[in-house]
Parts: C-alpha cells; sequence; structure tokens
C-alpha cells in the first residue's frame, strides 16, 4: 500500500517535472522520499533519491545534485539496480559537466554507456551519447562533439523517439553554431522547435527558442533575435530555470554590445554573471568576464579591459576551455594591438587556435560577434 502511494507521489511528481513545474515537483519527492524512509521502501527511496538528484541539477544546485546522485549510485550497487545506478551516473555526469568539471564527466560517462550497449538499451545509448556530445562541446572538441549528437540523433530515430531527436538537434545547431556554421545550425534548432511544439515541451521550446535567437545573433538579423530570446525568457521565468536562462541573458548582451548600447549590454551582462555565479558555472563566469572586457575596451577603459580579459584567460586556463581561451587569448591580442596601433591593420589573428579544434570562424574585432 505504501509502495503504491509513493509510485503515485512520484508519477504525480513526474508530470509535474515535464510540465516544468519544477519547485512542486521537488516537494512531491520529497514526500514520496520520506515516506520511503518511514517504511524502509528501498526501491522508492532509490527512485525518489534519483528525481530529487536531477531537480537539483535542473535548477542548478549542482553540489546538492551531486551529493544526492551518490547517495542513490551507492544504494543501486548494494542491492544490484544497474539500471538505476546507470541512470543516476548520467544525471551526475551533467551536474560536473555543468560545473566546467568537463574531463571528469568525460571519464565517468564511459561507465554508463557501456553498460547500455551490454543490454543494447537504444535510449539509454543515445542518451549518454548526447551527453558526451554535451562535455565535448564544453571540452571545446567541436568536431568529436558534432559526431556524438549525431549518432545520438540516429539511435533516436531509430526507436522513433521524438523527445530525443529535438535534443539532438538542438546539439547539433549548438555545435555548428560554435564552428561557424550559422546555417546549419538555425536549420538544426528550427527542426528541435518544431518537435518541441508538437510534443508541448516547454523545456524543449524554451533551449530551440534560445538557439534560434543565437543562429540569428551570428548572421545579424537582431531583431529577429531579440524575437526568440523573448520567447524564450518568458518560458524560463515561468518555470526558474537560471542555469539556462543565464546564457539567454547573456546573449542579449551580446545583442545590445553590437549594437552599441552599452548600457542595457551591462544591465543584462550582470545578470547572467550574477546567476552563473550563484550556480558555479564557471564557463558562463568566463564569457560574462570576456563580453565585459569587450564593454570595457570599447568604453576607453583599456587597462581595466585588459585585467579583465586576463582573468577571462586564467578561468578558461584553469578549467581546460578550449575554444573560450581561444576567445580569451584572441581577445587580449586585439585589446593590445588597438592600444598600442589604434588600428587593425597590421593584426594577426590567431586563427590556428581555432582550427585546431574544428571551428572556422574566429575572432578579429572588438565588438565581436562571439558564438
Amino acid at each position: 500500500m505504501n509502495q503504491d502511494k509513493v509510485k503515485k507521489l512520484l508519477n504525480e511528481a513526474e508530470a509535474l517535472r515535464n510540465d516544468a513545474q519544477y519547485n512542486k515537483a521537488l516537494k512531491i519527492s520529497q514526500k514520496a522520499l520520506a515516506l520511503s524512509k518511514k517504511n524502509s521502501n528501498l526501491n522508492g527511496l532509490i527512485d525518489s533519491t534519483v528525481f530529487i538528484a536531477d531537480i537539483y541539477r535542473i535548477k542548478g544546485d549542482f553540489s546538492r545534485g551531486l551529493n544526492k546522485y551518490d547517495e542513490a549510485i551507492e544504494m543501486c550497487d548494494a542491492l544490484g539496480l544497474d539500471m538505476t545506478a546507470a541512470d543516476a551516473m548520467v544525471g551526475r555526469v551533467l551536474s560536473l559537466k555543468a560545473q566546467g568539471l568537463w574531463k571528469d564527466a568525460l571519464k565517468d560517462i564511459k561507465k554508463p554507456l557501456a553498460y547500455y550497449k551490454k543490454i543494447n538499451d537504444k535510449k539509454g545509448m543515445g542518451f549518454s551519447l548526447w551527453t558526451q556530445g554535451t562535455i565535448l562541446r564544453v571540452k571545446g572538441y567541436i568536431t568529436g562533439s558534432i559526431a556524438r549528437f549525431n549518432a545520438a540523433k540516429r539511435l533516436f530515430a531509430e526507436i522513433r523517439f521524438k523527445s530525443g531527436i529535438g535534443y539532438a538537434s538542438c546539439g547539433l545547431g549548438g555545435a555548428f553554431r560554435i564552428a561557424g556554421w550559422n546555417e546549419k545550425s538555425l536549420e538544426h534548432y528550427k527542426r528541435a522547435n518544431k518537435i518541441f511544439l508538437a510534443l508541448n515541451d516547454k523545456f524543449g521550446k524554451a533551449y530551440s527558442y534560445c538557439g534560434i535567437g543565437n543562429a540569428y545573433r551570428m548572421i545579424d538579423e537582431y531583431e529577429a533575435a531579440m524575437e526568440y530570446f523573448e520567447k524564450a525568457t518568458e518560458l524560463y521565468q515561468e518555470f526558474g530555470d537560471i542555469v539556462s536562462h543565464s546564457y539567454t541573458l547573456w546573449s542579449i548582451a551580446n545583442v545590445f554590445k553590437i549594437k552599441r548600447d552599452l548600457d542595457k549590454a551591462k544591465i543584462y551582462l550582470d545578470k547572467a554573471l550574477k546567476n552563473f555565479k550563484k550556480t558555479r558555472d564557471m564557463r558562463g563566469i568566463a564569457y560574462c568576464k570576456l563580453t565585459h572586457g569587450e564593454i570595457e575596451f570599447m568604453e576607453g577603459n583599456h587597462e581595466k579591459a585588459l585585467k579583465i580579459l586576463k582573468s577571462a584567460l586564467q578561468i578558461t586556463n584553469s578549467y581546460n576551455f578550449a575554444l573560450e581561451r581561444c576567445h580569451a587569448e584572441s581577445l587580449l591580442n586585439i585589446a593590445l594591438h588597438l592600444k598600442k596601433q589604434g588600428s587593425l591593420e597590421t593584426l594577426i589573428p590567431l586563427s590556428k587556435c581555432y582550427k585546431k579544434i574544428g571551428v572556422q570562424n574566429y575572432l578579429d574585432n572588438i565588438p565581436c560577434k562571439m558564438p
């Protein structure tokens, strides 16, 4: 009877999560956890713990999420629940990646991927490959990232898992934008958006809206970009996702930066930075510092700009973010050249840095269109 009540609570929490009502989902899953503990319901205890870990991760509380994933994995190992352990490991890996710990994430995703391959679980394999794609994107290995997203998409297509196809398409949209294939990026994000609209997947809609906005931003269609950023913002604010919303805020700041409306750019940039610090997203912090450095340079505060850009470079070096390191080195190179020469006539762009990681676009001016 108590087991049935726990299942009912978790089903209710799952429905709320699917509707992006994360706070309500968390409260109900915590009730399920308390009931499972009270009645020594081990399966309910594990399922509730994994669910709570997922919600913490989605909400950007990565440290608490990691602790819950570790608790669940330890219980799964003791009871021989390999499938649940593998699912928890994927969530744990995503939490590591979100904090910039991509090396640990890349190492740890191998175990669940091997398990899913062993039992021929194509959905599990697809999620693991999608996760690898996101990790490699953070690492800065863009060619490898695209390959993993394509592999995940093929597996999801085989089992006709539309949501998975949508998320793999979003992954490809982001990776192609970074690589410099802006039209391809827009194409993949629009495909994903059609899927998410049909499924009424709120998070997927917001994710793809932001991606479409960034694709338009990269091809200088700023009105269209802002239209989609506003759509994404409305949804992210509705369900309280500060993790993804922070990158949308950064993107909006970059639109205003390019349009040289620096006061507005700083307002959005400050909001993004505050959120990134709250979630300890070091990659997000690095991006904010890069844009902040550009703005300070544009305002004539050259020494302050150089100091901020050096701080961004320090973060990218500490966490081995290959792409963002190229951005930091390039902006420093540009800023130093402009400060000394007063023009970009004899500037030698650091294009080799980008080509090493499969990226054809490189930064060659301030302000720049940072992907």
